[in-house]
Protein backbone atom coordinates (compact mmCIF):
# COMPACT_ATOMS: atom_id res chain seq x y z
CA UNK A 1 0.00 0.00 0.00
CA UNK A 2 1.44 3.36 -1.03
CA UNK A 3 0.33 6.13 1.34
CA UNK A 4 1.60 9.60 0.44
CA UNK A 5 3.50 11.50 3.11
CA UNK A 6 1.84 14.57 4.55
CA UNK A 7 2.28 17.57 2.28
CA UNK A 8 3.33 20.87 3.89
CA UNK A 9 3.92 24.39 2.58
CA UNK A 10 4.56 27.70 4.36
CA UNK A 11 4.57 31.39 3.58
CA UNK A 12 5.37 34.48 5.65
CA UNK A 13 2.42 36.82 6.09
CA UNK A 14 2.92 40.51 5.48
CA UNK A 15 0.85 43.49 6.51
CA UNK A 16 1.68 45.27 3.28
CA UNK A 17 -1.04 46.19 0.82
CA UNK A 18 -1.92 42.99 -0.96
CA UNK A 19 -0.52 40.81 1.82
CA UNK A 20 -3.80 39.03 2.55
CA UNK A 21 -4.46 38.62 -1.17
CA UNK A 22 -1.03 36.96 -1.48
CA UNK A 23 -1.88 34.59 1.39
CA UNK A 24 -5.17 33.66 -0.28
CA UNK A 25 -3.45 33.17 -3.64
CA UNK A 26 -0.82 30.94 -1.97
CA UNK A 27 -3.58 28.91 -0.30
CA UNK A 28 -5.56 28.48 -3.50
CA UNK A 29 -2.54 27.40 -5.56
CA UNK A 30 -1.23 24.97 -2.94
CA UNK A 31 -4.56 23.31 -2.25
CA UNK A 32 -5.50 23.05 -5.92
CA UNK A 33 -2.15 21.36 -6.55
CA UNK A 34 -2.70 18.88 -3.71
CA UNK A 35 -6.44 18.19 -3.75
CA UNK A 36 -9.38 18.19 -6.09
CA UNK A 37 -10.34 21.59 -4.65
CA UNK A 38 -13.00 20.34 -2.22
CA UNK A 39 -11.85 22.49 0.71
CA UNK A 40 -10.41 25.50 -1.13
CA UNK A 41 -13.28 27.95 -0.60
CA UNK A 42 -13.55 27.19 3.12
CA UNK A 43 -9.76 27.33 3.45
CA UNK A 44 -9.68 30.79 1.86
CA UNK A 45 -12.16 32.12 4.41
CA UNK A 46 -10.29 30.54 7.32
CA UNK A 47 -6.90 31.77 6.12
CA UNK A 48 -8.26 35.29 5.75
CA UNK A 49 -9.60 35.28 9.31
CA UNK A 50 -6.57 33.69 10.98
CA UNK A 51 -4.06 35.75 8.99
CA UNK A 52 -5.93 38.98 9.74
CA UNK A 53 -5.92 38.19 13.45
CA UNK A 54 -2.20 37.35 13.42
CA UNK A 55 -1.31 40.52 11.54
CA UNK A 56 -3.54 42.68 13.74
CA UNK A 57 -2.75 41.15 17.14
CA UNK A 58 0.17 38.76 16.76
CA UNK A 59 3.36 40.69 16.19
CA UNK A 60 6.57 39.51 14.62
CA UNK A 61 6.48 37.89 11.21
CA UNK A 62 3.44 35.60 11.21
CA UNK A 63 3.72 32.40 9.19
CA UNK A 64 0.96 30.48 7.45
CA UNK A 65 1.43 26.72 7.18
CA UNK A 66 -0.83 24.47 5.13
CA UNK A 67 -0.72 20.71 5.26
CA UNK A 68 -2.76 17.87 3.85
CA UNK A 69 -2.77 14.45 5.42
CA UNK A 70 -5.20 11.70 4.58
CA UNK A 71 -8.35 13.61 3.68
CA UNK A 72 -7.90 16.64 5.94
CA UNK A 73 -6.51 20.12 5.36
CA UNK A 74 -4.71 21.62 8.35
CA UNK A 75 -4.24 25.39 8.52
CA UNK A 76 -1.83 26.86 11.07
CA UNK A 77 -0.87 30.47 11.69
CA UNK A 78 2.13 31.18 13.91
CA UNK A 79 2.84 34.57 15.50
CA UNK A 80 5.02 36.03 18.27
CA UNK A 81 2.29 37.07 20.73
CA UNK A 82 1.80 34.47 23.49
CA UNK A 83 -1.71 35.76 24.29
CA UNK A 84 -4.26 33.19 23.17
CA UNK A 85 -7.15 34.37 21.00
CA UNK A 86 -10.40 35.18 22.73
CA UNK A 87 -13.68 34.63 20.94
CA UNK A 88 -15.78 37.72 21.54
CA UNK A 89 -19.46 38.27 20.87
CA UNK A 90 -20.16 39.00 17.23
CA UNK A 91 -21.56 42.41 16.44
CA UNK A 92 -21.32 45.43 14.21
CA UNK A 93 -17.68 46.03 15.21
CA UNK A 94 -16.49 42.47 14.47
CA UNK A 95 -16.15 39.30 16.47
CA UNK A 96 -17.29 37.07 13.62
CA UNK A 97 -13.89 35.60 12.72
CA UNK A 98 -13.35 32.78 15.21
CA UNK A 99 -17.05 31.89 15.07
CA UNK A 100 -16.68 31.45 11.31
CA UNK A 101 -13.52 29.39 11.74
CA UNK A 102 -15.30 27.20 14.30
CA UNK A 103 -18.26 26.72 11.97
CA UNK A 104 -16.12 25.64 9.01
CA UNK A 105 -13.60 23.52 10.92
CA UNK A 106 -13.84 19.99 12.21
CA UNK A 107 -11.63 21.12 15.10
CA UNK A 108 -9.73 24.28 16.09
CA UNK A 109 -7.12 24.91 18.72
CA UNK A 110 -4.22 26.99 19.95
CA UNK A 111 -0.88 26.10 21.46
CA UNK A 112 2.16 27.91 22.74
CA UNK A 113 4.94 27.89 20.18
CA UNK A 114 8.34 29.37 20.87
CA UNK A 115 7.79 32.82 22.32
CA UNK A 116 4.36 33.07 20.71
CA UNK A 117 1.56 30.75 19.65
CA UNK A 118 0.01 28.82 16.82
CA UNK A 119 -3.68 28.96 16.00
CA UNK A 120 -4.74 25.96 13.95
CA UNK A 121 -7.75 24.22 12.52
CA UNK A 122 -8.57 21.17 10.47
CA UNK A 123 -10.97 21.31 7.57
CA UNK A 124 -12.53 18.03 6.54
CA UNK A 125 -11.88 17.38 2.88
CA UNK A 126 -13.37 13.92 2.73
CA UNK A 127 -14.06 14.22 -0.98
CA UNK A 128 -10.57 15.52 -1.72
CA UNK A 129 -8.26 13.33 -3.74
CA UNK A 130 -4.54 13.85 -3.95
CA UNK A 131 -3.57 15.34 -7.27
CA UNK A 132 -1.16 13.41 -9.46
Amino acid sequence: MNIPAPLTAECVLTGSPGGLAAARRFTRLVLLAWTDGAAVDDALLVVTELATNALRHGGGDPVLRLSVHDADVRIEVFDDNPALPVRRPAGADGGWGLALVDRLSAVRGTARHGRGKVVWCVLPASSAEFAG
